[in-house]
């Protein structure tokens, strides 16, 4: 139905030569109209955090933030509709409020985005089919030219998401329509995006850069790191194998869209906006962020040496420094440091995993020094809870990954002419060599060497042959495929838990024990290599030393020497039919009384699936072990509409182990103040149908 506002209506009966109303009449009573999406929000917030036009300056004062750009007043955040199918009209921000697009999202609109994760938000945001385009909008002080302009968040290092001509025009239209002070630009923010525009003969001006600008700071500050050069396909690999961290300072030919690691500042060769990804983060670590042109010009011969860097008001300054005093500025950006168990090398037996110690916290705590979290944790819900969720398997201790770490040896330099040293040894010299603490490049070289070495290396025969009596005991032959995991002392833990930082792989007793390296697998021939337990093994023991691993850890001052690594030994699973992750409690806000339930379709990864590919997501209301209300928030991205990845009935089943699970399972460590304490856990519907659980871990909310 369309209302038509009062005035819109009279003016329509005074041009037909009708009166608006009759004499003798009282005026209409005006029709209600409906409250906007902002509106809601701001009855529910209690604070105005957006609004969908702008009709005076007063309105603007009060949305926008100073800005520190050379050529611009003020500047606040935009949203506006390219889709159909959007779930908000356009909308201008409170930045005084809000400083990040999803922060708005997820805290103004939880009704239209429930429970939306940082993947689904970069497809809202910035794919090519994106549903919203969102940016900046500015004040400028330039004089003749348009009073605003409005920028376009896309990723500069995919052409194929640049924001279109099509997008750039409904986004104008959206954005003139309800901005009532002035001629609106479109500012390219990026070269992708610059090249493009220039392209459109477009209705609408299309703001220039200054070429003549020389400096621009968005985070004062002083940082202390290794100068690295990137350009953003470089940036990209770089990433993805975790080439930097928080001891490097990054040198960027274009602003990226962000970097999520910690790094200790930044400078870049395009202008930034004063709250963009890259700044906000860069200004809640206080860290340095710039800009200057053509900065792997100006700052080569830096690159590689360790600096201290300020970005100060006027320019920026760098010099040489040292590994101490570029230490001391580390410790300053890193959390208080966390303390691990110490790991029990003593323990020998492999227990099952309905055998080991888990009545009291004490037996707990001992079963956590000498197996690691994941075993202990799985033990400790497995012999609480029914025996239908339950994989058959058992622990092998850290005992058998120190042994082979103070007896595998390797020729390696170590403050002199290679020689054979232990790989402990070698561990230990590296974690007090100063290149190797201070030098990114260098340790994650030297890491590399080293996982390579541990994964070429033999292992103790006596240690196979106890590992052979184990699986034929729990899993009944030499063809039983399964599965060798990670159970280190250094994860799953309360405010560690080290997510996906070490590997896990599949083992067959049976390749084992062929004598010969020829596949394919004899416990799965759709497996072409042989997955010999030594293989299996080692691969699982050098994971403790992934770059990934090493950096986490040292982020968090987790003391590197106290490190060791189990492995929980269970069946392998293949084909199937869902794979979950199951929170006790709604993760993203204070709802006790819902859990959540992220589901994907076969063995399609829940947690770090790529883009575009969402989960299905559900809400359960437990009560006392029964599910009363099931609440499907979304589908999954890969099924066809209407097609449910979990049904009812599993989801039923499932509610009732998460409550047996919240309610029996033993926590021995107090959440901090402020935040609550969830399990997560993750499950499998195998492929018979059977729905298992295969791990456990405290989460903090």
């Amino acid at each position: 139905m369309i209302r038509l506002a009062p005035l819109y209506i009279s003016l329509l009966l005074v041009a037909s030569g009708c009166p608006a109303s009759e004499p003798d009449q009282e005026p209409p009573t005006p029709a209600p109209t409906e409250p906007q999406p902002c509106d809601v929000a701001e009855q529910r917030l209690g604070q105005r955090v957006c609004v969908h036009s702008i009709d005076d300056w007063k309105s603007w004062q009060q949305l926008a933030l100073p800005s520190s750009a050379h050529d611009q007043i003020a500047f606040t955040k935009y949203l506006s509709p390219v889709r159909d199918d959007a779930r908000l009209p356009a909308l201008f921000m409170n930045v005084n409020i809000y400083s990040l697009h999803y922060d708005l999202l997820v805290q103004a609109f939880p009704e239209q985005f429930p429970l939306l994760s940082h993947g689904e938000y970069n497809d809202v945001i910035l794919s090519a089919q994106r549903e919203f385009t969102a940016g900046t909008l500015v004040q400028f002080t330039k004089k003749g030219e348009p009073q605003f302009g409005f920028t376009v968040v896309d990723d500069p290092a995919d052409v194929e998401v640049t924001v279109t001509y099509e997008q750039a025009l409904t986004t104008w239209e959206h954005l003139s329509a309800q901005l009532h002070l002035g001629e609106l630009a479109f500012l390219p923010k990026t070269n992708n995006q610059a090249a493009a525009a220039a392209t459109w003969g477009a209705p609408f001006p299309i703001a220039g850069t200054d070429d003549s600008l020389e400096y621009e700071v968005y985070t004062r500050a002083v940082g202390y790191g290794t100068i690295r050069f990137y350009d953003l396909e470089e940036l990209g690999a770089a990433t993805e194998e975790v080439a930097f961290g928080f001891e490097d300072i990054l040198v960027l030919d274009e602003a990226p869209a962000d970097i999520e690691q910690v790094i200790s500042g930044a400078v870049t060769g395009t202008r930034q906006g004063e709250l963009s990804h890259l700044n906000v983060r860069s200004a809640a670590r206080g860290t340095p962020n710039c800009f200057i042109p053509l900065p792997a010009q100006a700052l080569a011969k830096w690159e590689d040496r360790l600096v201290r860097l300020e970005c100060g008001a006027d320019q920026l300054t760098i010099e040489e420094t040292t590994p101490a005093e570029a230490e001391a500025f580390w410790q300053q950006l890193r959390p208080e440091p966390l303390q691990i168990p110490e790991a029990d090398f003593s323990w020998t037996a492999m227990e099952g995993l309905l055998e080991v110690a888990t009545a009291d916290a004490t037996e707990r705590a001992a079963a956590l020094a000498r197996y690691g979290s994941k075993g202990a944790n799985l033990a400790t819900l497995y012999q609480r809870t029914d025996a239908a969720i339950q994989l058959r398997g058992f622990l092998v201790p850290f005992h058998y990954y120190d042994t082979f770490m103070a007896t595998g040896t390797w020729d390696v330099d170590l403050g002199g002419d290679k020689a054979p040293h232990s790989f402990a040894d070698t561990i230990d010299y590296w974690l007090t060599d100063e290149s190797f603490t201070a030098d990114g490049l260098l340790r994650r070289q030297r890491l590399e060497t080293l996982r390579d070495a541990i994964r070429a290396s033999s292992v103790d025969p006596a240690l196979i042959d106890a590992l052979d009596v184990r699986i034929r005991a729990v899993f009944g032959d030499d063809l039983q495929m399964v599965r060798f995991r990670s159970s280190s002392n250094a994860e799953d833990a309360l405010e560690f838990s080290g997510a996906g930082i070490y590997d896990s792989t599949s083992a067959c007793l049976a390749d084992e024990r062929d004598l010969d390296e020829l596949g394919p697998s004899l416990c799965d021939p759709d497996q072409d290599r042989e997955r010999t337990l030594s293989r299996a093994l080692l691969k699982v023991w050098a994971s403790l030393w992934n770059i990934e691993a090493f950096e986490e850890r040292s982020w968090y001052g987790i003391d590197h020497g106290r490190a060791a690594m189990g492995v929980l030994v269970n069946d392998r699973s293949k084909n199937e039919q869902a794979n979950f992750v199951a929170f006790t409690a709604n993760p993203t806000s204070a709802d006790d009384e819902r859990m959540l339930v992220n589901a994907q379709m076969g063995e399609l990864d829940v947690v770090s699936a790529g883009p575009g590919v969402i989960p299905e997501k559900v809400l359960l209301q437990v009560d006392e072990g029964v599910v009363s209300e099931i609440l499907r928030v979304s589908q999954s991205s890969v099924v066809l509409p209407g097609v449910q990845v979990l049904s009812d009935s599993q989801l039923r089943e499932l509610g009732g182990h998460l409550w047996t699970t919240r309610e029996d399972l033993p926590m021995d460590s107090e959440p901090p103040e402020g935040r609550d304490l969830l399990l997560d856990t993750e499950w499998k519907v195998l492929e018979d149908g059977r729905m298992i659980c295969k791990q456990v871990r405290p989460f903090l909310r």
